[in-house]
């Protein structure tokens, strides 16, 4: 038999062996969906393949990847610190919890779509990205204002600085924002990645426990806790007004786990 037409029972074999694999159900509806794509007679929907993937649903339901995330404060305290700006991580870093982006919008940066104003920093992403892939989503938009009494923290002042200091170092007719010092010069998603997990290391969030992507949910999960509303949340971070993602697995906890230790043991 073709494998563009799988039968109605290799298909329920072959995701119960996937099942014994994968950690959550979404893992597993994402299988379904690859191999319905690909057969000739959409076989992810048939009734059996069905009832069997919402059985698989109960039984490894989706879950939160944290059951709390860390505090921005301390983070944002000790990037404070690194001045002038002599630090790339520490541009990476604001820029990530700054407007609530994942790496891979980071990465996407084009000087070209960016603009200065007196007090406001505005960026466009024009690369079709995980959060607008879907039609009709919007491309995601960027805005900073600028700290006059905190230049130390002021994202528009270090981007600026960074661009004039890379200006010699960029290859004729790079766009990219970020430069790497090492060919190729334009750094993909999986450097970005890595420089904001080393700059949390730095900042002493444990990098075993937290990943790139933890600045999303810290930075969600604080402005929800100073009251932001939820729809200026969503759009910062590019879900859709109906989008039950914040709610359901960013919106955690903000805890510093030596903050009882101290309370303790200091007193």
């Amino acid at each position: 038999m073709s494998l563009f037409s799988p039968a109605v029972d290799q298909v329920l074999t072959f995701l119960v062996q996937e099942l014994q694999k994968v950690g959550s159900y979404s893992t597993l509806n994402t299988t379904r969906s690859a191999v319905s794509f690909i057969s000739d007679h959409t076989i992810g929907n048939h009734p059996l393949v069905k009832r069997f993937c919402k059985g698989a649903s109960s039984i490894k339901p989706q879950s939160p990847r944290y059951d709390f995330v860390w505090d921005p404060a301390p983070v944002i305290s000790k990037l404070a610190t690194i001045y002038p700006y002599d630090s790339l991580r520490k541009l990476v870093l604001l820029l990530a919890l700054g407007s609530g982006q994942r790496a891979q919008s980071l990465a996407a940066i084009r000087i070209s779509f960016i603009s200065f104003a007196t007090d406001r920093l505005t960026i466009r992403i024009p690369d079709r990205i995980k959060t607008s892939s879907a039609p009709g989503r919007a491309q995601p938009l960027i805005t900073f204002i600028r700290f006059r009494d905190r230049p130390e923290l002021c994202i528009i002042s270090i981007l600026q600085h960074y661009l004039s200091i890379t200006r010699d170092l960029r290859p004729n007719g790079s766009d990219s924002l970020f430069i790497a010092c090492v060919k190729p010069q334009m750094p993909g998603v999986q450097t970005v990645s890595r420089w904001i997990r080393k700059g949390l290391e730095e900042c002493g969030i444990q990098g075993g426990v937290f990943s790139d992507h933890s600045t999303c949910h810290a930075s969600t999960s604080l402005a929800a806790k100073k009251r932001v509303p939820i729809d200026l949340i969503k759009r910062a971070a590019g879900w859709s007004g109906e989008s039950q993602v914040f709610a359901r697995f960013y919106n955690r906890p903000i805890i510093n786990p030596d903050d009882f230790s101290k309370a303790v043991l200091l007193s």
